[in-house]
């Protein structure tokens, strides 16, 4: 029998003696008596010789008037700490798609076939949900030259929330058709504008938004869905296989 059933059943007989004498019976003969109990069990459950069930510490519960799962000494077990298990914290990222002004696609991300993973360090943001994208095209070149991978974190309302200045993944939608690009933020007065940052000028004219984290999912529309963390090159070979 291990020390910690050892321990409890010491706990028990211990409070079952004190209930019985706070009880006003001075001996575990007039309380068996009073109650009949059997006087040897009372007294083999009082110097711990023998343990005694739920059932019976709700009798004595009663008889006594205290709380039956203290005379169980349930409070007095050891229980481990809960613990939950969450995987180790990882240095990678997984590619996901791809953001292109101006091109229009049935869907934004790539099948798990196309996908890569990069390796950019752990996460600089607890806690944030971590997606990596490649940027095709010239809207943001003035900050992230075609094929720069970006590190991005999913955006949630009420915990990660893009603000003013900051480099986000927009997706705009016109019935099936998805449009992934990176912009800038901004606001201007009381509204919100999505800027482009690019040497090209069909890409100059600024794209209103009425909020950065709208939760509006219909046919058409436009929605930040991630902040831009980081960027990386990779300046030795085309990292993307197909």
């Amino acid at each position: 029998m291990g020390s910690g059933m050892t321990d409890r059943k010491e706990v028990m007989a211990e409070r079952l003696r004190e209930a019985r004498i706070k009880a006003g019976y001075a001996s575990a003969g007039a309380a068996a008596a009073a109650f009949g109990f059997g006087g040897s069990t009372l007294t083999s459950h009082e110097n711990g010789t023998r343990t005694f069930d739920v059932e019976t510490a709700v009798r004595y519960g009663k008889a006594f008037k205290i709380n039956p799962g203290l005379l169980l000494g349930l409070d007095a077990i050891d229980v481990p700490a809960f613990r939950i298990d969450r995987a180790p914290p990882s240095k990678k990222i997984t590619i996901i798609g791809a953001v292109e002004a101006g091109v229009w696609r049935e869907r934004t991300e790539w099948p798990e076939s196309e996908r890569y993973d990069i390796e950019v360090g752990y996460s600089i943001v607890p806690n944030a949900e971590r997606f990596g994208l490649v940027v095709e095209g010239y809207s943001m070149d003035k900050v992230f030259p075609p094929g720069s991978e970006l590190e991005c974190i999913r955006v949630y309302r009420g915990s990660q929330e893009p603000q003013d200045g900051d480099l986000v993944v927009v997706e705009r939608r016109q019935h099936d058709l998805r449009e992934t690009t990176c912009k800038r933020l901004r606001k201007r007065d009381d509204k919100w504008e999505l800027h482009c940052e690019s040497t090209k000028p069909e890409f100059q004219t600024p794209i209103p938004l009425g909020s950065p984290d709208n939760e509006h999912f219909g046919d058409d529309g436009i929605d930040v869905i991630g902040i831009v963390v980081r960027a990386f090159q990779n300046h030795y070979e085309q990292r993307r296989r197909g």
